[in-house]
């Protein structure tokens, strides 16, 4: 588990008992808003990303059949 997941965590529990918590809130915010999670970044796919996909899979697909045809002239 990484650090601000714990942190998270502790929040959340101190939260349930009524403990001021509201300064870890303000440190997990501005900790979140310094280091958005990469994550979000991958998962979120559009059709551009697809589009990227497509075409290097078919810049791969030339590549190889290159070189299957300069290897059977050979």
């Amino acid at each position: 588990m990484n650090l601000i997941k714990e942190i998270k965590n502790l929040r959340d529990e101190m939260v349930s008992v009524n403990w001021p918590s509201q300064r870890l809130s303000n440190i997990i915010t501005r900790y979140e808003t310094d280091n958005p999670p990469a994550i979000a970044k991958d998962d979120d796919r559009g059709p551009l990303d697809l589009t990227r996909l497509l075409e290097e899979k078919d810049r791969e697909i030339a590549k190889l059949r290159k070189q299957l045809d300069s290897k059977s002239e050979v």
